[in-house]
C-alpha cells in the first residue's frame, strides 16, 4: 500500500482512531520493525540529552500501536511520529491532537448518574401504545430484560422513557432507578459520550459501595456490579446511547432488574433486547400537546391554524416544544395562531430551523460517515414521498449494494425511516435540514447531475416495468436509453405491477418536476395504461397537466391526448373535447401520423361518450383509416371496438357485432387481457340492448373475471356496473342492488364521479323495485348532486325518480 502524503492526525476523534492514523504513519514512513522505531528513538532522544535510563524498549514502542488503551503515552507517541517523518509541522498537528483526545478521554470519565429518576417531564402526550408495550415488557421482567427505545432527534425518546419508568414505579414493582444520560449525542462536544468504566463507577458508589473498594479495572467493576444489583427490585434507565460497546457493560445478568435504553441508532446488537421504534406524535397527539403548552383557549379559537402549525413542524415533540416556548414568551403572548403559521412557513421556505432543532439533527449527521452525509443531502432532493435502495443509487451514482449499505446506515442513525422492508423516508424537518447542508456542501452542478440521475433511473425502469404490465402497448412506448443505473428486477407483470404501485407517488412526483428536462412528458406517455386501468386519476390528471407543458410539440400532443382520455373518464367531456383538439392541432402541426390516430380516435371516444354517435362515428373512421394506413395495430383496435359501441347504441346490432369480432381478434392476437375485457364489455352491451340479456350477463361476467385478474380497477367498475343492468333486467334485483353497491364502493374509490353517479342510479332502480322509497331518494338526490358537479344535463329518470320518491315517502 503506496501513500503520497502521510496520513493526518486531524481525522481522529478518538485515542482508538489516532492509533490508526499511528499504523497508517508506520506503513507510509517504510514498515520499519517496532525494533527499529525504538533504536531510532533512542538515538533521537539521546542526542537530545536524555538520561540512558530513560531508554524505551522495543514492547513499549509496540504498545503505542496497540487500540484499547487508557491514556497514550504522548512523550513516547511524539518521539515515535518525529523518526517516522520530522517535520515540525506535522509533529506540532500530532501533538495537538494528542491534547485533544486525552481532554476527550479526560472529559469522558465525568458522569452524573443519580439513584432515583429526572422529574416527569411535563405536559406529556400520547404515546399509550408505546407505554403499554414498555409495560408489558419491564413490568414483570426477571432476568435483566433490556428494551431499547430508537428514534430521531427530538422525537420523544428521553421523555417517554422516564414517563415510563415513573409509572412503572408507580406500580411498586421496583423500589428505586438508576439513570445516567450516556451523552452519546450532546450538542457540546467538549461532552463527549461517557465511558462506561466511570458509568460503573458512580453506579456502584450509588448503590452503597466505597470509594476504596471498587476495582480498578472494567471486568473488575462489571463484576461487582452485577453481584450488587443480583435479587434487587432495581430499574436501570440508560439515557442517550451511542451505540452497542457502551451499553453492554452496563447492564445486569440474568439475576437483576430489567433496563431501559434510549438512542437514535437502533441497538440491533442488544441480544434479547425488545426495540421499540419511536416515531413523532399523531396529529391529533399533536394538537393536543399544543392545546397543553399554549393553552387550551388559544388553540380551539383557532384549531385549524393549530393543526397546520403541528403539521409544519413535522409533529415532532423537540419543534413543538420550542414553538410551544415562542408562542408563550411574553413578547409573542399577543401574537395570532396565525402570526405564528405565517412565521413558520416563511423560514421553512428559507430552509430555515429553529436552532436547537437544527443543533439536534446535526449531532446525527456529523456522526456519519462522508458517504452518508452525502446521501443524506440527495436524499433531500428526491422530489418523491419516499425511495428504496435504487433510488438512493441513481442519487449517488452508486451499486445497489453500497446503496443499501447507505440505506441500513441512515436507518441506524435515525436520520431517515423505514416504511415497509425496504422503503425509507424523510421527516419534512430532516429533509428541511438536508437541502440546507447540500446548498452549502454541494455545488450545484452536482446536485442537478443526481437529480438527472434520478429522473433517467425512473424513466428507464419505468418504460421497463410498462413493457411486462401492458405488452400491447410496447410499440407505442417511447424510446428511453438505458443510464447503466441498477434496477429493480422486473420479469413479469406481477413484478412490474408491484413496483409501479409502490413508485406511483415517486414517478408522479419526478414526472411534475421534470417538466423542463422532458421527463414529465416521456413519464406522462409511459403511465398512460397504467393510470387509466388503475383508476389513478388525480394521480394522472397531475402529471397529464404538467407535461401538457412540455416545449416538444409531440410530447405535449401525447400529454394533451393523455389528458383528455382522462377528463372524459370522469365525464368532464367538455374539457376532453377541448384538450383532444389541442393534441389533434399539435400532432398536424408536427405531421404525426400516429399521434393523429391517437387523438382522432380520443375524441370518437370522447363524443360516444357524451351520447354524440353521429361525430363520434366520422372521428372513429377517420382514426380506423389513419390506424391501417400507419400499421397501428392497437389504434385499429380501438377504433374498430369503439365503432361497434357506437352502432350499438344507434340499434345496429348485427354491424356492432361484426366490428367488435374483429377487435377481439386483435385483442387475442396481441394478448392484452384489458383490451380483451373491454371488447367482451362492449359486445355484452350490444346483446344486452338487443333483449339477450342472458347473453350479455355472460359476456359481463368474463369481463369482470378478466378486470380481476389483470387488476384492472377501471375495467372492473364498468363490468360491475354493467353486471348489475343485466341483472336487473333479468329480475334478479337483489344481485342488482349487491352489484351496484360494489361498484359504487369502487368508484367512490376511484374519484371517478360518472362511475359513482351511475351506481347511484342503479341502486336507486333496485331499491324502487324492492319497496324501499326512502333509500331510493338518497341514492336519485346523490346521482342528480354528481350530474350537477360534472356539469351534465340531469336525466329525465332522474327528475322523475326524485320527485317520485318524494311522493312515494310523503
Amino acid at each position: 500500500m503506496a501513500f503520497t502524503e502521510p496520513p493526518d492526525p486531524g481525522h481522529a476523534r478518538t485515542l482508538d482512531e489516532l492509533v490508526a492514523q499511528l499504523r497508517l504513519l508506520k506503513t507510509w514512513a517504510g514498515g520499519p520493525s517496532y525494533a527499529q522505531i525504538a533504536e531510532r528513538v533512542n538515538r533521537l532522544w539521546t542526542a537530545a540529552g536524555r538520561p540512558p535510563g530513560e531508554r524505551t524498549a522495543r514492547t513499549t514502542v509496540a504498545d503505542c500501536f496497540k487500540t484499547g488503551r487508557a491514556r497514550p503515552n504522548t512523550d513516547l507517541v511524539l518521539a515515535v511520529v518525529e523518526v517516522l517523518h520530522p517535520a515540525p509541522g506535522y509533529v506540532a498537528a500530532w501533538q495537538e491532537m494528542l491534547r485533544v483526545v486525552r481532554s476527550r478521554a479526560e472529559a469522558a470519565t465525568f458522569v452524573q448518574a443519580q439513584l432515583g429518576l429526572p422529574e416527569a417531564i411535563p405536559h406529556f402526550t400520547g404515546r399509550r401504545a408505546e407505554l403499554a408495550r414498555l409495560s408489558a415488557v419491564l413490568g414483570d421482567a426477571v432476568g435483566g430484560q433490556v428494551a431499547a427505545i430508537a428514534g430521531m432527534a427530538g422525537v420523544g425518546k428521553t421523555g417517554l422513557a422516564v414517563h415510563a419508568a415513573h409509572e412503572l414505579l408507580r406500580t411498586g414493582r421496583f423500589d428505586n432507578a438508576l439513570f445516567v444520560n450516556l451523552r452519546g449525542f450532546h450538542p457540546d462536544p467538549g461532552r463527549p459520550p461517557v465511558d462506561p468504566a466511570a458509568v460503573l463507577d458512580s453506579f456502584l458508589r450509588l448503590l452503597g459501595v466505597p470509594g476504596h473498594a471498587v476495582p480498578a479495572d472494567l471486568p473488575g467493576k462489571q463484576r461487582l456490579y452485577r453481584e450488587r444489583s443480583a435479587g434487587r427490585r432495581l430499574l436501570v434507565v440508560l439515557d442517550n446511547a451511542r451505540g452497542e460497546d457502551e451499553v453492554r457493560p452496563l447492564l445486569p445478568d440474568e439475576r437483576g432488574g430489567p433496563v431501559l435504553v434510549t438512542s437514535r441508532t437502533a441497538l440491533s446488537g442488544l441480544s434479547g433486547a425488545v426495540h421499540v421504534r419511536l416515531d413523532v406524535l399523531d396529529p391529533d397527539e399533536a394538537v393536543a400537546y399544543l392545546r397543553r403548552t399554549v393553552g387550551a383557549e388559544r388553540v380551539d379559537r383557532e384549531p385549524g391554524v393549530a393543526r397546520r402549525i403541528a403539521a409544519e413542524l413535522g409533529n415532532l415533540p423537540l419543534a413543538l416544544t420550542l414553538a410551544a416556548l415562542r408562542m408563550t414568551a411574553p413578547a409573542h403572548r399577543s401574537w395570532r395562531l396565525a402570526d405564528h403559521l405565517e412565521r413558520l412557513e416563511q423560514r421553512r421556505a428559507h430552509l430555515r430551523l429553529d436552532n436547537a432543532v437544527d443543533a439536534s439533527i446535526s449531532l446525527s449527521y456529523d456522526q456519519l460517515g462522508e458517504p452518508e452525509q452525502r446521501a443524506l443531502r440527495l436524499l433531500a432532493l428526491h422530489p418523491g414521498a419516499d425511495l428504496d435502495a435504487y433510488g438512493i443509487a441513481a442519487l449517488a451514482g452508486a451499486g445497489l449494494a453500497e446503496a443499501t449499505r447507505t440505506a441500513d446506515r441512515l436507518a441506524a442513525a435515525s436520520l431517515v425511516r423505514r416504511r415497509g422492508a425496504d422503503r425509507l423516508e424523510l421527516h419534512d424537518l430532516v429533509r428541511a435540514f438536508g437541502l440546507a447542508r447540500a446548498q452549502d456542501e454541494d455545488v450545484s452542478a452536482g446536485r442537478r447531475a443526481a437529480l438527472a440521475r434520478l429522473l433517467d433511473y425512473y424513466a428507464f425502469a419505468a418504460v421497463t416495468a410498462m413493457d411486462r404490465y401492458a405488452p400491447r402497448v410496447r410499440e407505442h412506448l417511447p424510446r428511453v436509453p438505458d443510464p447503466g443505473l441498477p434496477i429493480p428486477p422486473l420479469a413479469d407483470r406481477a413484478e412490474a405491477a408491484a413496483w409501479l404501485d409502490a413508485e406511483r407517488a415517486n414517478l408522479v412526483g419526478v414526472g411534475v418536476h421534470g417538466v423542463a428536462s422532458g421527463h414529465a412528458g416521456l413519464l406522462s406517455r409511459i403511465l398512460f395504461r397504467y393510470l387509466q386501468t388503475g383508476g389513478y386519476l388525480s394521480e394522472a390528471l397531475v402529471l397529464h397537466t404538467s407535461a401538457a407543458e412540455s416545449a416538444d410539440p409531440v410530447a405535449r400532443g401525447h400529454a394533451l391526448v393523455s389528458l383528455a382520455a382522462t377528463h372524459g373518464q370522469v365525464g368532464r367531456y367538455e374539457a376532453a373535447t377541448r384538450s383532444a383538439g389541442q393534441a389533434l392541432d399539435c400532432f398536424r402541426g408536427a405531421e404525426d401520423r400516429w399521434g393523429e390516430c391517437r387523438a382522432l380516435g380520443t375524441l370518437g371516444a370522447i363524443a360516444s361518450w357524451d351520447a354524440d354517435f353521429a361525430r363520434s362515428a366520422g372521428f372513429l373512421r377517420e382514426a380506423l383509416a389513419l390506424a391501417r394506413e400507419v400499421g397501428d395495430r392497437s389504434g385499429e383496435r380501438t377504433a374498430l371496438t369503439n365503432l361497434g359501441y357506437v352502432h350499438g347504441r344507434l340499434g345496429r346490432s348485427a354491424e356492432a357485432l361484426e366490428f367488435h369480432e374483429r377487435a377481439l381478434t386483435i385483442d387475442q392476437q396481441v394478448g392484452d387481457p384489458s383490451d380483451t375485457g373491454r371488447t367482451l364489455l362492449n359486445i355484452g352491451d350490444t346483446h344486452l340492448r338487443s333483449g339477450r340479456h342472458a347473453e350479455a350477463r355472460g359476456y359481463f361476467r368474463r369481463a369482470t373475471a378478466i378486470a380481476e385478474q389483470a387488476g384492472d380497477r377501471d375495467l372492473h367498475v364498468e363490468a360491475l356496473l354493467c353486471l348489475a343492468d343485466a341483472s336487473a333486467e333479468l329480475g334478479r334485483t337483489d344481485h342488482a342492488r349487491a352489484t351496484h353497491e360494489c361498484a359504487l364502493a369502487m368508484a367512490v374509490d376511484l374519484g371517478s364521479l360518472h362511475q359513482a353517479a351511475r351506481a347511484h342510479t342503479g341502486l336507486a332502480r333496485a331499491l324502487t323495485a324492492l319497496g324501499d322509497p326512502v333509500r331510493a331518494r338518497h341514492h336519485w338526490l346523490a346521482a342528480r348532486d354528481h350530474h350537477r358537479e360534472l356539469g351534465l344535463p340531469e336525466p329525465a329518470e332522474i327528475t322523475a325518480g326524485v320527485g317520485g320518491a318524494v311522493t312515494a315517502g310523503g
